[in-house]
């Protein structure tokens, strides 16, 4: 138990860059490795169906992302309350925090599934799916929703060993269910000539093997924290700061659904199947060159998290700013590999298609033309989540889709047809970077002044930083 207790200690007293490696490598794999999911279903689907079992899958994925929305409810909230605990040196708080995080995830899981195999044609609907792509749709969704209980199960508890300083446990979890996926898929699709069928299959029974991996991890009592039948027991004051730090990246990925479906909505008017099937081409790609540095801002905030909990806050500006740096160099590699070959790319989801490719390679290089500001959005968001402050990652999200996205998706498809869709996502980079910027520099202009008022006055008569309350006391 020691040890775990120097891991959670580390966070406080390591160099950030050895921290960033440590932490962010992991989360990164993991991303990566989570995303293979949605990436090799499209492929195998796509080489195998056409672009018609892309577009099917593609439409299935915006009610996915809604599931992916609740985790991040839950997951981010009590991960980033579990970082903060441990860093004011609160194991019990930690412990409670967790166990009603648990109960929520299972709860909610079940809810999910159940709703998206009662309501999956309706909802299919709604995401964009045409009458030629609804059958296959149909068919994909109606068993790919019960692998959400698994999955948010999963997912949570990736959160919580993160945030008790063990990111690599939680990095092979995800890659088991990524590889898993891969080997099932080739299965049921190509060995037993499954179709759409079999990689909904797969990826059912991926999740749940990914579930009892990181089960495994406090049935084996291999961290410092436990799950108490005292604490599987609903505290509202508990959830309700569960719910107001996990609210921000929740709302990111609910607000990412409607814009997604809507996506598809527009396409299906503008472009047809082929232009869904170019989306979820994009979106594929994008898991691959865009996610990683959700991983990367998902590792470095256990460490601001906790540096910000035993106030050091000097560690905390230096940890922002190299997570900044490392994402806008990601994304800056991400832009070229783009902008120079984006077709060797695509053909690995459908080689013979040729209208298909020509709309996606447009596309591809339209979309990730502003990619780099998104970076300062993306670690902007998490740094708020890790300090608790839901307010001002609440505003940055919602400003973001519903007017740097929502607005060009209103004005510029009449005039521009499936370009005008595609142009909305760099104004979208473009506003929420700039934006957020802003309020990281403030950000840290308050942190500076609590920073000089340590060196004068004792930390326990510090005053609570402005617009900020207390999250775990």
């Amino acid at each position: 138990m020691e040890k775990f207790k120097n891991q959670s200690h580390s966070m406080g007293t390591d160099s950030i860059p050895r921290l960033m490696i440590r932490f962010s490598l992991p989360a990164i794999v993991g991303m990566l490795a989570n995303a293979l999911y949605n990436i090799v279903d499209r492929i195998f689907v796509g080489q195998t169906i056409g672009p018609i079992g892309i577009g099917a899958i593609s439409v299935a994925f915006p009610f996915m992302l809604l599931a992916i929305a609740y985790g991040l409810l839950i997951g981010v909230g009590g991960g980033a309350l579990i970082s903060i605990s441990l860093g004011e040196k609160r194991r019990a708080r930690a412990e409670k925090i967790m166990g009603n995080a648990l109960v929520f995830l299972v709860g909610g899981g079940l809810l999910l599934s159940i709703g998206g195999a009662l309501y999956s044609g309706e909802i299919l609907d709604l995401t964009g799916a045409s009458v030629t792509m609804m059958p296959l749709a149909k068919e994909y969704m109606d068993i790919a929703v019960w692998g959400i209980f698994f999955s948010l199960i999963g997912f949570g508890f990736n959160f919580f060993i993160r945030a008790e300083g063990n990111p690599r446990y939680a990095m092979y979890t995800l890659i088991l269910g990524a590889f898993a996926n891969i080997l099932f898929d080739w299965l049921f699709i190509i060995g037993m000539d499954m179709g759409i069928r079999g990689a909904a299959i797969a990826t059912v029974i991926s999740q749940a093997l990914s579930a009892l991996w990181a089960g495994a991890y406090y049935v084996r009592k291999m961290g410092i924290l436990r799950f108490r039948l005292k604490n599987l027991r609903p505290d509202g004051v508990v959830i309700g700061r569960i719910l107001a730090v996990g609210l921000a990246p929740c709302l990111t990925e609910v607000s990412f659904t409607f814009v997604l479906a809507l996506f598809n909505r527009i396409l299906r008017t503008y472009g047809g199947d082929l232009a869904i099937s170019a989306m979820g081409i994009f979106f594929s790609l994008d898991s691959l060159l865009f996610l990683p540095v959700l991983g990367l801002a998902g590792g470095v905030q256990p460490i601001i998290g906790y540096n910000y909990g035993a106030r050091d806050y000097g560690r905390v500006i230096s940890s922002v700013k190299v997570a900044l740096g490392m994402a806008s160099l990601f994304f800056a590699v991400s832009f070229l590999i783009i902008m120079i070959m984006p077709e060797p790319m695509i053909r690995i989801f459908n080689s013979d298609d040729a209208a298909l490719l020509a709309l996606a390679v447009r596309g591809l290089r339209i979309g990730y033309s502003g990619v780099i500001f998104a970076s300062v959005s993306i670690i902007a968001s998490h740094t708020f989540q890790a300090i608790g402050k839901a307010k001002m990652g609440i505003f940055l999200t919602l400003s973001r889709h519903f007017i740097f996205i929502f607005v060009p998706l209103y004005f510029l498809p009449p005039h521009f047809g499936t370009d005008g869709v595609w142009m909305a996502i760099p104004l979208s980079d473009l506003g929420g970077g700039i934006m957020a910027a802003w309020f990281l520099k403030r950000e840290f202009r308050l942190l500076r002044e609590r920073r000089r008022l340590q060196q004068i006055c004792p930390p326990e008569h510090l005053p609570e930083p402005r617009g900020e309350t207390s999250l775990v006391s």
